[in-house]
């Protein structure tokens, strides 16, 4: 190689301890791309732009090291879809795909011999998914996603008293699904509110004409 191996070595280890660092934030918090995960994705992208540096280098033909390198971008779009769970009303992962993407972008930077672009990357990130998730969390204190399910001992009318209260209550709501069961009926509604007016909907709810039960999904 005509860069010294050394210069290599020193890189694949900077990729390899910014990606644990980025990871132990998942890991933390139980995300299914972890420690492991996140080094691996960081170390291989930096091995293979050291690799596609290389191949330019020596080839006899003019070529161009990004070439390689950029399939990683294309890549890393599989790992991370893996990662994305979409439930019947919930989408969760979105961040870790996202995550993975970034850390793949860095372990790039570090092959091409970027270590500081790479390291303010890396710490922009992990401010990111720490700082930032904490500020979501104290917001979604004040406002989150609801999903209720009622049942209801007869369909005509009520969906339509149901809707009128939620838009008396100034909530934002949508029938998910509406089910009928023999004679009950179930119908799920999904909307946005603060706790403490979710609270006084379910018992506005439950104390409608009409409504059997209220169920919490």
């Amino acid at each position: 190689m005509t860069e010294p191996f050394m210069s290599y070595l020193s890189r694949l280890v900077i990729a390899l301890l910014i990606g644990g660092a980025v990871g132990l934030e998942r890991e933390f918090k139980g995300k299914p791309a972890g420690m492991r995960t996140n080094m691996l994705i960081c170390v291989g992208s930096c091995l293979i732009m050291i690799i596609s540096i290389e191949i330019a280098r020596t080839a006899v033909q003019t070529s161009d090291p990004g070439r390689i390198a950029a399939q990683v971008v294309t890549g890393i779009g599989f790992l991370g879809a893996g990662t994305i769970i979409r439930s019947r009303f919930h989408i969760v992962g979105l961040t870790t795909a996202a995550t993975i993407w970034a850390l793949s972008a860095i372990g790039l930077a570090v092959g091409a011999g970027y270590l500081l672009l790479a390291a303010v990357a890396a710490l922009l990130i992990t401010i990111t998914l720490i700082f930032i998730g904490y500020i979501e969390a104290r917001l979604q204190t004040k406002r989150s996603y609801h999903v209720v399910q009622v049942t209801l001992d007869r369909g005509e009318g009520v969906i339509r008293e149901i809707m009128a209260l939620f838009a008396g209550m100034n909530v934002s709501s949508e029938a998910l699904e509406v089910v009928r069961s023999g004679e009950l009926w179930r119908a799920t509604f999904e909307y946005a509110s603060s706790h403490e007016k979710h609270r006084e909907l379910v018992e506005k709810l439950s104390a409608s004409p009409g409504v059997k039960g209220v169920t919490e999904l």
